[in-house]
């Protein structure tokens, strides 16, 4: 930089810029951009600067030099002449405290701060705007005077100049414009002045001083001069002052002279009152030599409401409050007080208040809000809302309370959609519907009831009526309805009803809650329990439950509430239940579902059903017994059949025993004599297996349901019927589907049914003289039963006795038939869930088919069919 002497000093010798100097703008420039940045850092490059300028003028003052000045580049410096080489000038020193000090301030937030940094910047845009001009005439080798103080290095001023500028347009809040505005008299005099009053005057020295060097005045004169040029200018100045002062004197006039009618005052902030205007003696009755000095709140009693007195208020800024405030006479108005903060500097702030009397609208406003509440308690009362629906908008307003009533917050029901998405469907659709016919008719009221669907699932019921209102062509344009909460009164009538029902129907009748305690106990279920309803009501119904099922109840109840699956609710139940006394009953329940507001309520129907299942036992056994006279009857018609087929055994036996004993007499082989022996053995366990399937079959048992062979079932019962049957000449066919063939029946009932059929078969094939004689027993699947046929080429079924085929007593046969076969089949095939019927076959004879279940429909517990 020392060999470049144009970058030194940009072209004017003998102001170089020094070491010391540059550091101190490097690190001036630094801190401007750290502080536009809010750096952290910004606060220690700025110290430097302030720091040089500091220990200058420290040295300068105290007349010292410790060394700082060539701290830099000390062989180069001191090369260059003058008395302190390498120390920075008084316009630097300017410079870096000026401008340091307004970016050290910038960051408050306080206005007096910031308008100082912008004093302090507009100092150092001074100086370098000076050091500048002065570099024209002021050079090393002219005369030395005062002037050669604020004289800087050229690249110093701009640079001074430049920053300043930069400043000045970053920060404009606090700058000329805020501070010439009309609000700011004061600080647009200092502002207008102070670089005036610094810069102006440098021009009659210039001009003063160029003259004396270039021209023919002489010195004094060229100094006389400068002195009268600058008496002018600041004259000037003055006059200019002085008529802005005027200026704005009047303009503050007028609008003193417009604001004195309204009612404005002037308080400091403990209210003490600084101006009082006509305004508000006009409001309040006191004048202004009464008013001003006392306290505004405690002349004027002011308070909110009724009872809470107030004070000034905070000096926080603007701000509206309303007041009730006694006027001179005593009588009280309402006032709306607007308050506002006049800062002046250096000195205490005032509060700038208007009030409005409001008296008329506080008034209005109190018998509206009166009204309001009236019509709220009655709409309370009568849990009405009214409503009003712009039918073009789609906006719905509702009376107060309204929404909240419904479970909702204020606006939750703000449009018609919003209305329509908590409404049931099916009521919604009913409506609109009603809607649609009333603008068809222009009706102008109409009545509605709809299910209003909450957000927590409880269903409340709405009725009311509304009244219609059309524009100029006739459309809908505004409903205004009342509607009306009538779910309670529409529980209550359900209740009484229920009630009504409850003690009239002849069932026991019990309603519970969630938890499981009796809400209701019907007359019938005192008589049953043998308890009244006093004790009852409020107890959990476990106790009337056994042991076992009352222990999983509540349990059961919660699990429902907690899936919503039903499995009992519906259904047709036969339990056990427990009398006061302790003793077991069996009964049949019936559960019902009902949801009254959030609770639900289950009703339990329930009937003793101790008679009827006694009544039941007593006819299961009747038909027990019947079914057994009826085995009997059929044997003993087989009688005379089971005799001769008992009979050839029998004989054969008797005939190889003979035979043996005449062999053993004459000592024949004994090989001869076993085989004797084994043939009469083999005939004589055929007897008694012939006898044993006639115990069996002739034997009273319990039903028991079992897997079974279809085949050995059918086989069993053919032996029993069709043996000594072949002198008639009857051909057996079997026709039966091997994938049908476990069955899963109580194996003796049907063998009862398949030898009834197979008997009738035989009796139907006896008589006949012509045509073949042929039964078929035959078997299929039937999705999850098995179909047994039993098929024969008789003469058929006779069309009497279509109607009374199964009935009891009812018999195609003469002679001892009971006529009680088929009747017995049909409730043992029923008891097994299948069906008996009997038709006629179209090429000739009848065919009786049943079905019974396949293995597939296996059911947990054995049945008793004769019980059933």
């Amino acid at each position: 930089m020392f060999d470049a002497p144009h970058l030194q000093s940009f072209g004017v010798t003998g102001y170089p810029m020094w070491p010391l100097s540059a550091v101190g703008y490097i690190f001036l420039a630094a801190g401007f951009w750290a502080t536009m940045a809010q750096h952290r850092a910004a606060r220690f490059l700025l110290a430097v600067p302030i720091l040089i300028a500091a220990c200058v003028l420290v040295e300068n003052v105290a007349g010292v030099a410790p060394g700082i000045d060539q701290l830099l580049f000390p062989g180069q410096v001191s090369q260059f002449g003058g008395v302190y080489p390498g120390r920075p000038v008084a316009n630097s020193i300017a410079t870096f405290g000026f401008l340091g000090l307004a970016l050290l301030v910038a960051g408050r937030r306080n206005q007096a701060w910031a308008e100082l940094a912008n004093l302090f910047a507009s100092a150092a845009f001074c100086f370098g705007v000076t050091s500048t001009l002065l570099l024209l005439f002021v050079g090393p080798g002219k005369e030395a005077t005062i002037l050669h103080m604020f004289v800087a290095p050229l690249p110093g001023s701009l640079i001074t100049v430049t920053l300043a500028t930069a400043f000045l347009l970053w920060r404009p809040d606090a700058g000329w414009t805020v501070l010439l505005s009309p609000d700011r008299t004061r600080g647009l005099l200092y502002w207008l002045i102070l670089p005036l009053v610094i810069a102006l005057p440098v021009i009659p020295t210039l001009a003063a001083r160029w003259a004396a060097a270039g021209g023919p005045v002489a010195l004094p004169e060229t100094e006389l001069l400068a002195m009268l040029g600058n008496v002018a200018i600041l004259g000037f100045l003055l006059w200019l002052s002085a008529d802005r002062f005027r200026r704005q004197q009047e303009e503050l006039n007028e609008v003193s002279l417009a604001l004195d009618v309204a009612a404005i005052a002037l308080t400091r902030a403990d209210g003490e009152i600084t101006y009082w205007s006509r305004g508000c003696e006009q409001l309040y009755g006191w004048p202004a030599e009464e008013a001003i000095g006392r306290k505004k709140y405690e002349l004027l009693h002011s308070r909110h409401g009724r009872d809470c007195q107030v004070g000034p208020p905070r000096p926080t800024g603007s701000a509206e409050r309303e007041l009730i405030e006694r006027r001179r006479d005593g009588s009280e108005i309402s006032v709306l007080e607007s308050t506002r903060i006049h800062e002046r500097p250096d000195r205490e702030p005032l509060l700038v208040l208007r009030m409005l009397d409001i008296s008329e609208r506080v008034h209005t406003e109190s018998a509206l809000r009166l009204s309001e509440s009236r019509l709220a308690a009655a709409a309370e009362a009568h849990q009405l809302g009214v409503s009003q629906w712009d039918v073009k908008s789609g906006r719905l307003e509702w009376s107060p309370g309204s929404e909240q009533r419904l479970g909702l917050p204020t606006g939750g029901l703000a449009t018609f959609d919003q209305w329509y998405a908590f409404v049931d469907p099916d009521d919604a659709q009913g409506v609109m519907e009603t809607m649609q016919r009333a603008v068809t008719n222009r009706d102008e009221r109409v009545s509605f009831r709809y299910r209003f669907r909450q957000a927590n699932g409880v269903v409340r019921t709405i009725e009311g009526s509304a009244r219609c209102f059309y524009d100029a062509e006739g459309q809908l344009d505004t409903v205004i309805g009342a509607n009306a909460d009538v779910t309670e009164r529409d529980e209550r009538e359900a209740t009484s009803q229920l009630q009504s029902i409850i003690e009239t129907i002849p069932d026991a009748t019990v309603m519970i809650d969630s938890t499981g305690i009796i809400r209701s106990f019907s007359p019938a279920a005192e008589r049953m329990f043998g308890i009244d309803a006093a004790t009852a009501i409020g107890s959990n119904v476990q106790f009337l439950m056994p042991d076992a099922i009352a222990a999983g109840h509540d349990a059961s109840i919660a699990r429902y509430l907690k899936s919503g699956e039903r499995h009992v609710i519906g259904a047709t139940r036969e339990l056990t239940a427990r009398r006061a006394d302790g003793t077991l009953f069996p009964i049949e329940v019936n559960i019902g579902e009902a949801i009254l507001g959030r609770e639900h309520i289950f009703t339990g129907v329930i009937r003793d059903v101790s008679d009827r299942l006694a009544a039941e036992q007593r006819m299961s056994d009747l038909n027990s017994e019947l079914a057994h006279i009826s085995r009997q009857n059929a044997m003993s018609e087989l009688a005379a059949d089971l005799a001769h087929e008992l009979n050839q055994p029998l004989s054969a036996t008797a005939n190889f025993l003979a035979t043996a004993r005449i062999l053993i007499e004459r000592g024949e082989d004994s090989g001869r004599i076993a085989d004797l022996l084994r043939l009469g053995e083999e005939q004589t366990l055929r007897s008694g297996e012939i006898i044993r399937r006639l115990r069996d079959f002739l034997a009273k048992h319990e039903g028991e349901m079992r897997v079974e062979s279809l085949e050995t079932v059918v086989r069993e019962a053919v032996e029993l019927v069709l043996f000594g049957t072949a002198q008639f000449d009857i051909q057996l066919t079997y026709a039966l589907d091997p994938a049908a063939d476990t069955i899963f029946a109580d194996r003796i009932q049907i063998q009862q049914v398949l030898v009834n059929l197979l008997r009738n078969a035989v009796d139907a094939l006896r008589g006949q003289v012509d045509g073949a004689r042929e039964i078929i027993i035959g078997s299929r699947m039937m999705e999850d039963m098995v179909e047994i046929s039993v098929c024969d080429s008789g003469p058929g079924l006779p069309k009497e006795m279509a109607d009374r085929l199964y009935s009891r007593f009812a018999t195609t046969k003469g002679g001892p038939s009971m006529g009680i076969g088929l009747s017995i089949s049909r409730r043992i095939v029923e008891a097994h869930g299948g069906t008996l019927v009997a038709t006629n076959r179209p090429e000739g004879g009848a065919v009786f088919s049943f079905t019974v279940p396949a293995l597939g429909e296996l059911e947990e517990e054995p049945i008793s069919a004769a019980t059933k």
